[in-house]
């Protein structure tokens, strides 16, 4: 069991104890502001995160741009290199963190989908999109639409093999995506030491460096790593009407 399962398997055992469906709406609205808010801000760290990711392949490049508004010469600026190691280090995290979170409520909301959609035998994915800005374009490329129950058509061996050609594009291509960040920080990093006295200063900020990173890793990819949990049969006992 993963993290991110065990959050919401807890939500529905909750609920579940609860069995109150006025309170279950007003929850479920509530989350669903929940995964709008947390979906802009997610959408707003990675461009934030793409900009300085561009400036600093930039900057690592030995090339020279003039910084639009301001007029000034990115070669004129001190300790460019530095400044965006250190920002677009601190920008991988916040993007990573931003990214779990709005995984998390979104995973939490589609309970409450699950659980109307299993009351009407229906596919929770047609609530879920409905509500949230989810991507369907990614349920079209499927080889059973229908996950959750009874398909409605069966797809062909061409239809079947496209969407095996994409599926695996569409991981090597987010696959490769941390790769070149990875890469280009090593590049600028490298070139900072070969311009700059390594020095204890120098050995703190790239420490610093590394950190943001492993803990980038931490929150992206933990949550979907399984893990053994036991049930805690004292605490469901304890549990008024167990």
């Amino acid at each position: 069991m993963t993290p991110l399962t065990r959050l919401t398997m807890a939500l529905e055992a909750e609920l579940e104890l609860a069995k109150d469906p006025q309170m279950e709406a007003d929850l479920a609205a509530k989350y669903l502001e929940r995964v709008n808010e947390t979906a802009q801000r997610r959408d707003a760290t990675l461009k934030s995160l793409v900009v300085f990711d561009g400036l600093l392949a930039i900057a690592a490049s030995g090339r020279n741009i003039t910084v639009p508004g301001i007029n000034i010469s990115m070669a004129d600026i001190p300790a460019i290199l530095e400044g965006l190691i250190g920002i677009t280090s601190a920008s991988v995290y916040i993007f990573s963190f931003s990214f779990t979170t709005w995984l998390c409520y979104s995973q939490i909301h589609f309970v409450f989908s699950k659980r109307i959609a299993a009351r009407h035998n229906l596919d929770p994915d047609l609530i879920s999109f409905a509500q949230t800005a989810s991507e369907p374009t990614l349920k079209m490329f499927r080889s059973k639409l229908n996950i959750w129950g009874e398909d409605w058509h069966r797809s062909g061996n061409a239809f079947s093999g496209m969407v095996a050609a994409y599926s695996i594009s569409n991981n090597i291509f987010f696959i490769m995506a941390p790769l070149l960040h990875l890469s280009l920080m090593y590049y600028a990093a490298s070139r900072m030491i070969k311009l700059q006295d390594f020095d204890f200063i120098h050995i703190v900020f790239y420490a610093w460096v590394v950190l943001a990173h492993v803990l980038a890793i931490f929150t992206w990819v933990v949550p979907s790593v399984p893990f053994s949990f036991q049930m805690d049969v004292e605490s469901s006992q304890s549990q008024p009407g167990a």
